[in-house]
């Protein structure tokens, strides 16, 4: 059974990211190299998040709220991170287009921040919950505190799932305002990124009954939104 669990919890949480990425990234070298870079970016941005946690002290104590604090930096860094990103993007557009197996697609652009905001989410997914998915292999299970009769490994999976699809989302629809010249639909993505972070304290959370319930229907209720408002990205782009 410690097998099933692994395979099953591992299939969960990175099962579609990896069937996106063998079906359609893996297919051009361009959108890799693109996927491998924003990946980095969001490694250096949740390295930062770590000194920081490391240097201030207080943010180290979950018990008095270091954890939301932590949270809030996190989130932060990243967002500032996904701008660092489109900057660099933006730089190099033209090269980007022409080496494109469709120079002339006006959907150059939308597939670019679909690619790399996977690699944002796929970087994030492995970085938080690699080491739950490596302690369910063990002989026994984990309680979830909210939800006593669930894993909390299959949990975390789902939400690790969720999370990646998040990013995708996010960074087509930041990426679109940007390039439009707007700051809005960034702004909504960073609150989307704030709510669905905070969502997740839900989960182990001992005195709201059902909470990691609630964390996943936010979650899942973010990423339903987020999708549309992407999808709208695109469709706006083919008129």
């Amino acid at each position: 059974m410690t097998a099933t669990a692994f395979f099953g919890n591992a299939l969960t949480a990175y099962g579609p990211a990896l069937a996106v990425l063998l079906l359609y990234v893996a297919l051009q070298a361009q959108l890799v190299l693109l996927l491998m870079t924003a990946a980095f970016f969001w490694l250096v941005s949740s390295l930062i998040t770590s000194l920081i946690w490391y240097i201030i002290t207080p943010m180290q104590d979950a018990a008095a709220h270091g954890l939301p604090a932590t949270i809030f930096v996190g989130v932060t860094i990243q967002e500032g991170f996904r701008y660092a990103f489109f900057r660099l993007m933006k730089k190099a557009d033209t090269g980007l287009t022409s080496i494109s197996s469709r120079p002339t697609s006006r959907l150059n652009q939308p597939i670019n921040a679909f690619v790399t905001g996977l690699g944002f989410g796929v970087m994030s997914g492995l970085i938080s919950y690699i080491s739950q998915l490596a302690e369910s292999s063990g002989p026994a299970i984990l309680p979830c505190a909210s939800c006593p009769g669930t894993d909390v490994f299959f949990i975390g999976a789902i939400t690790t799932s969720l999370f990646i699809f998040l990013h995708t989302a996010w960074n087509m629809i930041a990426l679109d305002g940007w390039y439009r010249g707007s700051w809005l639909p960034f702004a909504f993505c960073a609150a989307c990124h704030y709510a669905a972070s905070y969502g997740t304290l839900l989960t182990p959370s001992s005195t709201v009954r059902n909470g990691c319930v609630i964390s996943i229907a936010i979650c899942a209720g973010l990423l339903v939104v987020c999708a549309a408002l992407a999808a709208r990205t695109v469709d706006a782009r083919l008129r």
